[in-house]
């Protein structure tokens, strides 16, 4: 006595419906929080062979400097993360961040455009108010 089992019912083919419904969730998830991943202004940064890679600790303070052209002259303007502040008043700021937590790291974004001075101006600000280092940051070639 053979039995005989009904196939067709059976469906053998991969049903990718869902698989394409996760990838998309995914990729819109990816699209929105890529742009909140960029920390600071956004400037154009030093190029260079290997820059040492450090991990975000979330803690870190970001001061960007970005290059401003008027006409034949320029100038720049400062932001804590990405707020603007003025060269008068962001040490006063940086006190009060390291104040509320000494741990904190800063990293200086200076624009490539920018002259060595107006950078090193900032970087003079970062250490009166008390950051013993200021790194730099760059991006990789």
């Amino acid at each position: 006595m053979s039995m005989k089992v009904d196939t067709k019912g059976l469906n053998s083919e991969i049903n990718v419906t869902p698989l394409v419904d996760v990838m998309l969730v995914l990729l819109i998830i990816f699209m929105v929080v890529t742009p909140m991943l960029q920390k600071g202004k956004a400037v154009q940064l030093p190029q260079v062979m290997h820059p040492e890679k450090e991990s975000d600790t979330g803690k870190d303070l970001i001061v960007s400097v970005q290059y401003l052209k008027h006409g034949a002259s320029f100038s720049y303007n400062v932001y804590l993360g990405q707020n603007p502040v003025e060269k008068k008043n962001l040490a006063t700021r940086l006190m009060d961040e390291l104040r509320k937590d000494p741990t904190k790291e800063i990293y200086l974004k200076g624009d490539k455009r920018l002259n060595y001075g107006s950078v090193r101006e900032v970087m003079e600000i970062c250490h009166e108010a008390g950051f013993q280092q200021v790194k730099l940051a760059t991006e990789e070639l």
